[in-house]
């Protein structure tokens, strides 16, 4: 795994206001985050379509979550293009993880424990796509 520990320190100084001197211990926490990752991970995505037919299953998308639970409980307000939300399960080789951005996105972000895959997600093997019903208030999203 490469790291351009340079990109990485610039994002963080000059866009997240870490201190200089704490870069390289947050470095180091994020390569060991990333080596602890299994070989093969299940990941969600939300996407919004008019129809389960419209949703792209050869390139699915990027941005993925590891944990289901918190992925509905904190996506219940989003709205998008098309009338219905659903939840894509996929098993991702860890190869397919684009580490630069995930390691971007995971200092620019680190609330949305984000994993993203390169070729928007082509390679993937889709487990499920199910329809998210109910209005998000109160966390009262589920899966059909």
């Amino acid at each position: 795994m490469k790291i351009d520990k340079k990109d990485l320190k610039n994002v963080m100084v000059t866009q997240m206001d870490v201190n200089p001197e704490d870069v390289q211990s947050e470095i180091q926490s994020l390569k060991h985050w990333y080596k602890s990752l299994p070989k093969r991970l299940t990941l969600y995505r939300i996407v919004f379509a008019d129809d389960v037919s419209d949703i792209n299953t050869d390139q699915p998308g990027s941005h993925y979550a590891m944990d289901r639970k918190e992925l509905m409980s904190s996506h219940g307000w989003l709205e998008g293009y098309g009338d219905n939300k659903y939840l894509i399960t996929v098993y991702a080789k860890k190869g397919m993880v684009d580490v630069r951005d995930t390691l971007r996105n995971r200092v620019l972000f680190p609330h949305e424990n984000e994993i993203t895959l390169q070729y928007k997600g082509e390679g993937v093997e889709i487990i499920s796509i199910q329809e998210i019903v109910g209005n998000g208030l109160g966390g009262n999203l589920y899966t059909r």
